[in-house]
């Protein structure tokens, strides 16, 4: 307490915590609050739990715990369950930024993204949050913890999940590791040069009062945690059939849970093992056990002759640093952060899936210690325990982290994106013919006098932007819309410009090449946007030099009342389906005149829009979306998009694809599984949606949903409802 400088305001957001969860993220959130609290600073924990209505505060060994439940913003109803977590979380985190004011720092990790949309909200300039630092701390991302899972990593929801934590390693003021073997092999699948990354190891309180066990005659060998194929378990059991088959007689026990579903087979780990290893299972070689409480885990080992990590990847697990800190022999692979902890033969083993023998000669070594060596081993691993790991260590080098977080500049004139952040010069194009500051506003008009004063009405009521109103009239016909023309001909502010019909490509060109002002933007004539829309995303524009295009969520009114959560458009994803309202857009006039003009040789008309925004992105003219809702599209019967058949879809996307062939072909292998694992992209807009069950208005529906959350957290039930999907399938 006397050697800190200053008390901070410590935020941590986190999807698991004790009581509720066990594991590492939960041990790792509950050791560090711990940890910060105990060096005076003020600790608040936020969480998602389903069980509250709304959100509950309670104080807990001086830590504020916030438990919420992330249905409470309504989201759940346009956003799939992840995004929606997401999506309450910076939610949540608002409202006690706006009734306790901003915290020093927040911290969170990237697992399932939970801060993707606090960061978004962040570097798209929202006032509460824009100046707030933002630390990441990397515990198990899935896009590449699934894929050693055998989990497809390219299918709906999973892929966009993997592009939300991505976007938070990207977007963090500060990245943090426990391993470097974790950013290693992260880097393998996804290329990001943090310029404040470090590596730091988690905290672990040891306990020194709990009963120490004698190692006189250890019996058990133990494999420890949950059964899945990230955990090594496969790899683990062909050692020991084959050790089995040579002779050995010894058992194994394979302590966890067992009900994780291994998607190859689309069965639970612990039926695949009992199936597959039915004889040795018989003669009481394999011996399963189910999960253990936290206070029981001391009591089963405490006659461990070794316990067997055999992970093919990992971070820093828990379990390592918990069996250490008992005394207990550990064997454990390289492939993971495990093998930052342990030194070679002094305090552990460590053995190399990638050496044919490595296992069985590390194995066999333990096998063979006598007393004393065991004993040896036993001390330095609760030494090196107490002495790197202890919280009184961590602390040391994470307060100058946290000092250091907070000093970084929030003023980037770059945007995080999660591939590109090129900068591109608006050259060939007259730069004079602009107005700074000014934005444009063209409406395409053809026969919509019916719908026009609405549209007009909602740009009046704009709030702080400087506009003018472009009409393109498209050869209009009826009478109704050539009369309403005339009021805007002479009012102020307006501009007509009269055009014979060529189509909505042909009038979004010709506004934008009178539009006067350096912003761009377009509006059908029956839409409708929100009175500060214009503004929001006039200041993004005007923050970022790698933005060029603003975006929003979609509200659909008249025919539906749905909400289009849209998403800020990279690729791969952006060549496989539209993930923003192109018709909503505002942009840099340069950026649009230089590479998103309509094209007017579209065989069908209907996705020009959608045309020019892949135009735009392939020559590094990014943009990004505001998540919330500004924008509002009429759906009426006779839309034009309405009319556009599948085969006319299919054969634009031919011609946009064609067209932007080296684009394409720069993403070809993820366009490719993309497709593979979620179907066309023809009728795609929402990825964040579980697409098992998309359309389906029984399993979208409220209670559904939340008898699925509690089939879920049940063991049995899970295991039930598997077998149904099996056979349904």
């Amino acid at each position: 307490m006397d050697d800190i400088k200053h008390a901070y305001n410590y935020w941590l957001l986190t999807s698991e915590y004790p009581p509720f969860y066990g594991g590492g993220i939960s041990t790792y959130c509950f050791q560090t609050a711990k940890m910060l609290a105990a060096n005076g600073h003020s600790v608040t924990v936020f969480i998602n739990d389903s069980t509250v209505a709304d959100f509950v505060n309670e104080q807990s060994e001086g830590i504020r715990l916030i438990r919420f439940n992330a249905a409470r913003t309504k989201s759940a109803d346009s956003l799939g369950h992840v995004a929606a977590n997401s999506y309450g979380f910076a939610d949540i985190v608002k409202q006690f930024i706006l009734k306790d004011g901003k915290p020093d720092l927040i911290e969170s990790q990237e697992y399932l993204g939970i801060a993707y949309y606090l960061l978004q909200f962040k570097y798209l300039q929202f006032e509460w949050c824009k100046d707030v630092p933002v630390l990441i701390t990397m515990h198990s991302p899935s896009f590449l913890y699934l894929e050693y899972n055998q989990v497809p990593v390219f299918k709906y929801p999973n892929y966009f999940i993997g592009e939300m934590e991505r976007f938070c390693i990207q977007a963090a003021d500060m990245l943090i590791s426990p391993s470097n073997y974790l950013v290693t092999d992260t880097q393998k699948r996804f290329s990001f040069e943090h310029a404040s990354m470090h590596i730091l190891a988690n905290p672990y309180e040891a306990d020194t009062k709990a009963e120490t066990f004698s190692n006189n005659h250890p019996a058990d060998i133990i494999f420890f945690g949950k059964l899945s194929p990230q955990k090594g378990v496969f790899k683990l059991l062909n050692y020991f059939r084959k050790l089995w088959d040579d002779g050995f007689t010894e058992s194994l026990y394979l302590v966890g849970g067992q009900d994780i579903v291994y998607h190859p087979e689309n069965k639970q780990m612990g039926d695949v093992i009992k199936t597959e290893y039915k004889q040795y299972i018989d003669k009481n070689l394999l011996i399963l056990e189910q999960k253990l409480a936290p206070a029981d885990v001391s009591k089963r080992v405490s006659n461990a002759k070794v316990i067997i990590i055999p992970s093919i990847v990992d971070n820093l697990p828990y379990v390592v640093l918990e069996m250490m800190a008992m005394g207990k022999i550990v064997l454990v692979s390289r492939q993971g952060g495990q093998a930052e902890i342990v030194d070679d033969g002094i305090n552990g083993f460590l053995f190399n899936h990638d050496q044919q023998g490595s296992f069985f000669s590390a194995f066999n070594k333990v096998l063979n210690l006598d007393f004393q060596e065991r004993n040896s081993i036993s001390i330095n691993a609760k030494n090196k325990i107490l002495n790197v790991f202890a919280p009184d260590k961590i602390y040391a080098e994470k307060i100058k982290l946290i000092e250091e977080a907070m000093k970084k500049s929030t003023d980037s004139e770059f945007y995080p994106f999660i591939r590109s952040n090129s900068i591109i010069e608006t050259q060939g194009v007259n730069k004079i013919n602009r107005k700074e500051n000014f934005l444009s506003i063209v409406i395409p008009y053809y026969n919509m006098g019916e719908y026009i004063d609405e549209t007009i009405e909602s740009i009046l009521a704009v709030e702080n932007a400087d506009y003018e109103i472009i009409i393109v009239n498209d050869g209009s016909t009826d009478m109704l819309s050539l009369e309403k023309l005339q009021k805007f001909r002479i009012r102020e502010g307006f501009r007509v410009i009269d055009s014979e019909n060529k189509g909505l490509a042909a009038a979004r060109n010709i506004g934008a090449e009178n539009a006067a002002g350096e912003f761009l933007c377009f509006l059908d004539a029956d839409d409708k946007v929100s009175k500060d829309y214009y503004a929001k995303a006039i200041r993004v524009l005007k923050k970022y030099e790698n933005v060029f295009f603003v975006g929003a969520w979609t509200k659909y009114f008249d025919s539906s009342d749905k909400t289009w959560p849209t998403f800020s458009p990279e690729p791969p994803m952006i060549l496989v389906h539209n993930l923003v309202n192109t018709s909503s857009l505002i942009y840099k006039k340069m950026a649009f005149l230089n590479a998103g003009k309509n094209d007017g040789d579209m065989h069908f008309k209907g996705l020009e829009d959608y045309e020019s925004l892949i135009s735009m992105i392939s020559k590094s003219y990014n943009g990004v979306v505001l998540p919330e809702v500004h924008f509002y599209y009429r759906v009426r019967n006779n839309s034009m998009i309405r009319n556009i058949s599948k085969t006319k879809k299919m054969l634009l996307y031919q011609y946009i694809s064609e067209k932007h062939k080296k684009f394409y072909a720069a993403y070809a292998t993820e366009v490719f599984n993309l497709i593979n694992a979620n179907g066309p992209g023809l009728t795609i807009d929402n990825p964040s949606l579980d697409f098992q069950f998309a359309g389906s208005e029984f399993l979208n529906h409220k209670l559904t949903k939340r008898i699925i959350s509690i089939i879920k957290s049940n063991r049995l039930s899970k295991k039930a409802a598997l077998k149904i999907y099996n056979f349904l399938n």
